[in-house]
């Protein structure tokens, strides 16, 4: 059974947003493991995810909901594990974009040992919105009071705006 049956990727206004995000990376990851989405069509979501959900999340969402783990559980652990594997998925990622940025220079890296990698930077995805949808956001849900989720929402729109034109104008001047 797929993670997308077992996710209701369903919350509060101050993170719908990034669920609704989360099941667009479901589908693609499950996807290619599946051999239904190409290599560089999930390479690209992945750079889109990095350079826009990632930040969403570490800008928005995270600044709110640290001080209130800190308050109502005495930890932040929960958001430490997260960024923790923001960076180990970000480092898998840029060793993934070497090696298929200078695969004509490198001719020791296969499609084989690229096609591991982006497996391996799926399971790491899946695991990992495993995780969000079903602890931190919901600890954010519980602990992100209801007079601040709207502005929250606001704020991950405003921002989603602004690091999705970034991106696209970004890659526009790398083509």
């Amino acid at each position: 059974m797929s993670l997308m049956d077992n996710l209701r990727f369903k919350g509060s206004n101050a993170t719908q947003m990034l669920r609704d995000q989360h099941k667009i990376t479901v589908g693609i990851s499950e996807g290619f493991i599946a051999n239904e989405v190409k290599v560089g069509d999930f390479v690209g979501h992945v750079d889109y995810t990095i350079s826009v959900h990632f930040k969403l999340e570490e800008d928005v969402l995270f600044p709110v909901l640290s001080p209130l783990l800190r308050q109502y559980l005495e930890f932040e652990e929960p958001i430490r594990i997260i960024r923790g594997e923001h960076v180990s998925i970000k480092s898998l990622y840029n060793t993934l974009y070497r090696s298929t940025s200078f695969e004509a220079e490198d001719s020791s890296t296969t499609s084989e040992e690229i096609l591991n990698k982006s497996g391996l930077i799926a399971k790491t995805l899946l695991q990992h919105i495993f995780k969000e949808e079903n602890g931190l956001f919901g600890m954010a849900d519980l602990y992100i009071p209801e007079q601040q989720r709207e502005k929250i929402q606001s704020d991950l729109e405003k921002k989603n705006e602004e690091y999705h034109r970034a991106y696209v104008s970004a890659h526009a001047r790398v083509k």
